[in-house]
């Protein structure tokens, strides 16, 4: 008798959370991707992005940064912040 086990494969994203009383346009330019997409943000919100890394800009402000698949992004007063998370990895 052969059991195989399957469990749930574990699917890693950065997380953005907005903090402020307005919605932001965001331009994201995943890793590995020949084009990018635009998000808006709404006001008191949080979502997952970013899956395999990307780059964040701010529309409103022109500010960039790079957004790792385990990292969590905050926007506060017009500004995003980014909390570095632990590498995801494989392997021992």
């Amino acid at each position: 008798m052969i059991i195989t086990l399957v469990g749930p494969l574990a699917v890693f994203a950065a997380t953005l959370e907005n903090t402020d009383s307005q919605e932001y346009d965001l331009q994201i330019q995943e890793s590995g991707r020949p084009y990018g997409s635009q998000y808006r943000v709404l006001e008191h919100s949080k979502v997952d992005l970013c899956f395999y890394g990307c780059e964040m800009i701010l529309l409103s402000s022109g500010q960039k940064m790079w957004v790792n698949q385990s990292d969590s992004a905050v926007i506060s007063n017009r500004v995003i912040r980014v909390n570095r998370g632990v590498k995801v990895g494989s392997g021992w």
